[in-house]
């Protein structure tokens, strides 16, 4: 039993809840010109049909110290539900029925409610029941506040009940009992506190209240017309929202004027624009115990290696709770790694982000569909919204800037890969991305990345800086124009390479891939020439200086190829054509023998 703004959103907590001129359906005499002068209310229970008679299953929790505090608990509380069922059955057709009674492992009562019903309410989500109570020890002195005696969830299904003080026997005790019970069991219905005339809504208890008054009828009337489909499934919930709002709309004047009855108001409204279930504090239901269990054993199942069945059994969860980020990141995470060809998977991963834009990982697994299609310049649209998610955590998770570093490396945007993995020092993912980083900017001849310490650019200060933005597209059609050289289709690799000339005439990189078409044509003089212009730029371009050591070789300028091929080995041990064109220009002399020990001692096998 507690004020109204204990059970509002917590910037009301603190509010001082007033409610005037409210009347009682069991005044007395004296009283009735006043209710007849009042028909609205009375008029909203009268013109609805009449409820079917109903069972409420209630389950109830006790806790170590109500256990210790009252003797047959559990035959007391079934004994004050059915005083309560009696006490309602006729106005509102209600009967209580005690589902089961159990053990609450828990201690220490003192203190406010609340928390206590968060505990409940985490204990068991009730959604099989139609009450759940948890009852807890005595107070140190008896109050008459309602807030000392009990909590509810206002349109839950979860309220605590306080042992009563020894200093309460007899009727007066069962009075008390069934008007707390029925105080808390009106307010998950959306009863508001009453203050004239006296009854159970009360916000203090008294032994002569009795009864609900003809307003609090017709709310309780709304909630027991749509429950308990109203708080699972979305249409239901609306017309119950539609009917309850209703019954507000005929509560005018300062009387009504307040924080509860503005909660009640804000809530049906978002429940009538929502395209989901919301739970009472009008946002979307959480995940019961029995949800959030299944959820951690589909984490398992994919930690496990079963992917397969990790999504078949997310789905369902998927599907009930669209607002619920952590299962729907997850939803998203599987479809992309097990179906990312499906327009379905890029669907279900771009609703994740409109209703969660600030999640990082969500924008990380659009890209990754979207380098599976080739479709380069979106990814990098969908990963630099994702920097821009992490940039704006305080406490983002170094992991999560390493994978976004191995994303950027995927889409060959080299500096955004090298400044996410400096994000994350010593993290194996973030070594491996910059290493690769290196490698690839030796590879296409683009400018080293920036010393950390100075700023500067090394090798070659001199060298053209090369826009972050527009490195991923020169690197992707550098790799094109070689794999087309490869394949023997110089034709289409000219037409690239002056295309590329054009769109960076500055680059180093299109004279490397010019250096490889005068070589694969057999023009020796500009392939040199393109490739000295190349190390110009760049020393340890390891490209240019292979390709040098292939000219060298066929045009027997010994020494130089064999200069180049070893500065192609020191730069890139694994480079297994260097080894060999290098055994073949060391042939008949004592350096082959050398050469042989550090291949094996690099690739712990016989130099072929």
């Amino acid at each position: 039993m507690n004020p109204g703004s204990q059970r509002t959103p917590r910037w009301l907590r603190r509010c001082l809840i007033v409610v005037l001129g409210l009347v009682c359906v069991h005044c007395a005499s004296t009283e009735r010109p006043r209710e007849a002068s009042r028909p609205r209310a009375a008029e909203a229970v009268s013109q609805s049909p009449a409820l079917p008679r109903r069972v409420l299953r209630v389950r109830v929790y006790a806790d170590a110290d109500h256990r210790a505090q009252v003797l047959h608990w559990e035959r007391a509380f079934a004994a004050g539900l059915q005083r309560a069922s009696e006490a309602v059955r006729e106005p509102l057709r209600v009967t209580f029925e005690l589902e089961s009674a159990r053990a609450w492992d828990r201690r220490g009562s003192e203190g406010p409610l609340e928390p206590m019903l968060g505990a409940l309410e985490a204990l068991d989500a009730g959604e099989d029941v139609d009450l759940v109570v948890g009852l807890v020890s005595a107070p140190p002195a008896f109050s008459e506040s309602q807030h000392e005696l009990g909590f509810a969830r206002v349109l839950g299904r979860h309220c605590v009940l306080r042992a009563l003080n020894a200093t309460v026997q007899g009727e007066a005790r069962r009075h008390l009992e069934v008007s707390a019970l029925l105080h808390e069991w009106a307010h998950t219905l959306g009863a508001l506190h009453v203050r004239e005339p006296r009854g159970w809504m009360s916000s203090k208890y008294g032994a002569a209240w009795t009864g609900f008054d003809a307003r609090t009828l017709a709310l309780l009337d709304a909630g027991l017309r749509h429950l308990p489909r109203a708080r699972v499934e979305l249409e239901p919930q609306r017309a119950w929202a539609r009917e309850l709002k209703t019954v507000l709309d005929t509560l005018r004047g300062p009387a009504w004027e307040g924080p509860e009855r503005d909660f009640l108001l804000a809530w049906t409204e978002r429940v009538r624009s929502a395209s989901v279930v919301l739970g009472p504090e009008g946002t979307p239901r959480a995940l019961t115990p029995e949800e959030r269990q299944r959820l951690a054993e589909v984490i398992e199942q994919e930690k496990a290696g079963r992917p397969e069945v990790a999504a078949e059994a997310l789905e369902p969860l998927a599907v009930r709770h669209p607002q619920d980020e952590r299962v729907q990141l997850l939803a998203c995470y599987l479809a992309v790694h097990l179906t990312p060809a499906l327009a379905a998977t890029q669907e279900r991963c771009e609703r994740a982000i409109a209703r969660f834009p600030g999640e990082p990982s969500l924008r990380m697994n659009v890209a990754l569909l979207h380098l599976h299609a080739g479709r380069f310049d979106a990814a990098q649209d969908s990963l630099l919204a994702a920097r821009r998610n992490l940039e704006a955590r305080a406490d983002s998770e170094p992991a999560l800037w390493a994978d976004l570093a191995g994303l950027f490396l995927r889409a060959h945007c080299l500096t955004w890969a090298e400044e996410a993995a400096a994000r994350a020092p010593g993290l194996a993912a973030s070594a491996t991305v910059l290493e690769q980083a290196t490698r690839m900017r030796r590879q296409v001849a683009l400018p080293a990345r920036p010393d950390a310490s100075t700023g500067t650019r090394t090798p070659s200060a001199s060298m053209p800086q090369m826009e972050p933005a527009r490195e991923g597209a020169l690197v992707r059609e550098v790799f094109d124009i070689e794999a087309l050289l490869h394949a023997g289709s110089s034709g289409p690799a000219r037409e690239r390479i002056t295309a590329l000339a054009q769109a960076f005439p500055q680059s180093p990189s299109v004279a490397l891939v010019q250096c490889e078409l005068h070589l694969l044509k057999g023009r020796l003089a500009p392939a040199r020439a393109a490739c000295e212009r190349v190390l110009a730029a760049r020393e340890d371009a390891v490209q240019a200086h292979l390709l040098l050591g292939v000219l060298a070789t066929n045009t027997r300028a010994h020494a130089r190829a064999r200069a180049h091929l070893e500065r192609v080995i020191a730069l890139e041990p694994s480079r297994t054509e260097a080894w060999h064109l290098l055994a073949r220009e060391y042939r008949g002399t004592k350096q082959l023998g050398a050469l042989k020990v550090r291949y094996r001692e690099q690739f712990a096998r016989d130099l072929p």
